[in-house]
């Protein structure tokens, strides 16, 4: 019997996969489709067939007319479309279903609001004409009567399909206000109605270059964000189709923004011509170059165009390649210092041989490239003394790898406490900029030497702190990554993220002044009987670090290391609460 329980078996699930193939595999998509349609009221029509549209409306008629792939506004204005509200409304036509038929003979169309109906539509679609009235919203406001054209049956299609043939011309046309690729465009020029116009064009593949009112490096940042916003730019309110006068808008006397696109015989030019604000709807009227129509661009856009040539200026005052720099000296009312680089680390060479602190060299090098012009006070290097900068109070000189001679930036202070003057002889103009770089690039010796007490060490090589405070001396030994003991005066479980802690902070610190050179007057900073003394070490039982803390004042704690003169200050806050009994690290 058991051979014969499996056959019934196997027949079952042979019988199941041949229904499985036949009705999903094999019915399976005609049956999607049949129940697509179902209900349609025009069963095999496809929205992409749809060329022309005309919906008539109380308020007027709009002509939607297709060409290629293309739509167009024919009326109530001839203008470009929107594909986005063409598409939602073709296929809404397309797929309008019947959701149920009301009364197939009416006697009264009023009773279903079509004896004046709210809108029309009449379209065509492969060469046929298909129409439909739309009337009031049924009881419950989700449907809407509805009549084909030309059939007195009265039935409920889908409220949205109203909504779509009652959107505003507007709302069908284009508002891109100007239509480009960045890509092609190879020029620009911004013209006012007053002043001088500014002219860029495109040296290569990304190499902005200034033509009008001066020969200078461009912005690129800047012209691309404006190419950008541009581009992005939407109408916000059409005005006037056919204005009588430009005047009322201001654009008599536009400000005008022109871009030229292409080259050779492929060259065009598109522009946009700007009039009066609109402070009350945070705007301002528009035109395109060549067409009539007067509209409303947001104000942000306006902002956006410069009509001064510092604004679309290259504002670098000092260009080098920092990756190549190799050697560098400020000059200042501080002193001179020298540095240089060697295997990748940076070292000072004047006024004393001393190790450099990378990050405070990264700094100046970067605040030095990074440094903008607030205004172009002068093109003549002749001039460079009317502005105090043939002795000037900073002189930055950085050498690149294989360059003959370094390159140097200048400054000096202006009469205006907010600004600074800064050139590059020999090459640049003289730019204002902002005061505060006098202190950023005339740094010190002290402010680019290295502040770090100790030489590096990896905070997981300690395995011991010896902390000696109040009489007592406190010894932890490192169990795990993160956990220690106390081993003396007491024994026990210790709080290990406290003691990680003040290893971390260690081995961070960095002195704020040297307050004693040669250790003068310990007693004077409390280290001839310093407050406590720390020692951290490794699992050889070498010290890896030690330092004296002695007096706390005015947010300084003043500090030495055991076995050098030097007595330093540092921020009050950089050891934390020290331990001082075991009871602070016991768990």
């Amino acid at each position: 019997m058991h051979w014969k329980t499996t056959g019934i078996l196997v027949a079952l699930l042979l019988a199941l996969g041949i229904f499985y193939y036949v009705y999903e595999v094999r019915e399976g998509p005609a049956r999607e489709k049949a129940a697509e349609v179902k209900g349609r009221l025009w069963k095999d029509l496809q929205a992409k067939d749809i060329d022309d549209v005309v919906l008539k409306r109380e308020a007027d008629t709009l002509h939607l007319k297709k060409s290629g792939d293309r739509w167009a506004m024919v009326t109530p204005v001839e203008s470009r479309v929107d594909a986005g509200p063409v598409d939602g409304l073709t296929s809404s036509l397309a797929s309008t279903r019947v959701e149920r038929e009301i009364d197939p003979s009416p006697s009264k169309l009023g009773d279903y609001g079509l004896e004046t109906p709210a809108a029309e539509v009449t379209f065509t679609a492969k060469g046929q004409t298909h129409g439909l009235r739309l009337g009031g919203k049924n009881p419950t406001g989700t449907w809407v009567y509805a009549q084909e054209a030309g059939k007195p049956a009265v039935f409920l299609a889908p409220e949205s399909l109203l909504q779509d043939a009652r959107k505003a011309a507007a709302d069908f046309r284009d508002k891109t206000v100007l239509t480009f690729e960045a890509k092609d465009v190879k020029g620009l020029a911004v013209r006012p109605a007053t002043g001088p116009a500014i002219e860029a064009a495109l040296k290569g593949a990304d190499d902005w270059q200034l033509t009008q009112p001066l020969a200078a490096r461009a912005d690129r940042p800047q012209i691309s964000g404006l190419l950008d916003r541009l581009r992005a730019a939407k109408i916000k309110e059409f005005v006037a189709e056919s204005p009588k006068s430009l005047a009322e808008y201001g654009l008599d006397r536009p400000l005008r923004l022109a871009l030229v696109l292409g080259e050779g015989k492929d060259r065009a030019e598109k522009g946009l011509r700007i009039g009066k604000a609109v402070p009350e709807k945070k705007a301002a009227y528009a035109q395109r170059e060549g067409e009539p129509g007067v509209f409303l661009v947001e104000d942000e856009l306006v902002k956006a165009v410069p009509t001064a040539p510092t604004g679309l200026r290259d504002k670098t005052v000092f260009p080098y390649e920092r990756a190549k720099v190799e050697r560098l000296e400020v000059e200042s009312p501080k002193g001179k210092v020298a540095l240089t680089l060697e295997s990748g680390a940076w070292k000072m060479t004047a006024p004393a041989a001393l190790k450099a602190d990378e990050g405070a060299v990264s700094d100046l090098l970067w605040k030095a490239r990074d440094l903008r012009a607030k205004d172009f006070v002068a093109e003549d290097q002749n001039r460079l003394g009317a502005y105090g900068l043939d002795h000037p109070a900073v002189r930055l000189s950085v050498w690149e790898k294989d360059a003959k001679a370094p390159r140097v930036l200048v400054l000096a202070p202006a009469k205006e406490k907010d600004r600074a003057y800064a050139a590059v002889p020999g090459e640049g103009p003289v730019a204002a900029v902002e005061a505060s770089a006098l202190a950023d690039l005339g740094r010190s010796a002290q402010d680019l030497r290295d502040k770090s007490l100790f030489a590096a060490f990896e905070a997981r090589d300690v395995t011991r702190v010896q902390i000696e405070r109040t009489g007592q001396t406190l010894v932890a030994d490192r169990t795990g990554e993160d956990d220690w003991a106390l081993s003396a005066p007491k024994k026990g479980k210790a709080r290990g993220t406290r003691l990680t802690d003040l290893v971390l902070a260690v081995r961070s610190l960095h002195w704020k002044e040297i307050v004693a050179e040669q250790g003068a007057d310990p007693v004077r900073y409390g280290l001839d009987r310093p407050v406590a003394t720390l020692t951290l070490s490794g699992k050889d039982g070498k010290t890896v670090a030690a330092l004296a803390v002695g007096k706390t004042e005015s947010g300084q704690t003043f500090v030495r290391v055991p076995g050098q003169p030097a007595l330093y200050a540092i921020d009050g806050k950089a050891l934390g609460d020290l331990p001082g009994s075991p009871e602070d690290l016991l768990l």
